[in-house]
C-alpha cells in the first residue's frame, strides 16, 4: 500500500492500492459498517491504470493512516 499524501489541513487523505488491497479495505469498511454509518465517514475511489485511489475524508472516527494499520496487521 502506498500513502501518498494528506492534502489541506488533513481534510482527506489519499492511498493508492492494488485489486488486493482495496478488497482488503472493502473488507475493512464491511466489518465496521455500522460504525462508518453513524459517524458519516465517507471515501471516494477512482480507478487509474491497474491502481484505485481511495481518498478519505475527514471524519470523527478513524484516519487512512489508522486503516491502512490495521489492514497491514491482518
Amino acid at each position: 500500500m502506498n500513502y501518498l499524501y494528506d492534502r489541506m489541513l488533513e481534510e482527506e487523505a489519499t492511498a493508492s492500492f492494488d485489486r488486493d488491497e482495496l478488497r482488503q479495505f472493502e473488507d475493512y469498511v464491511s466489518k465496521n459498517y455500522q460504525e462508518f454509518y453513524d459517524n458519516k465517514v465517507s471515501y471516494d475511489v477512482n480507478k487509474q491504470g491497474e491502481k484505485f485511489l481511495v481518498t478519505l475524508f475527514k471524519n470523527p472516527l478513524v484516519t487512512l493512516k489508522d486503516i491502512l494499520l490495521d489492514i497491514k496487521v491482518n
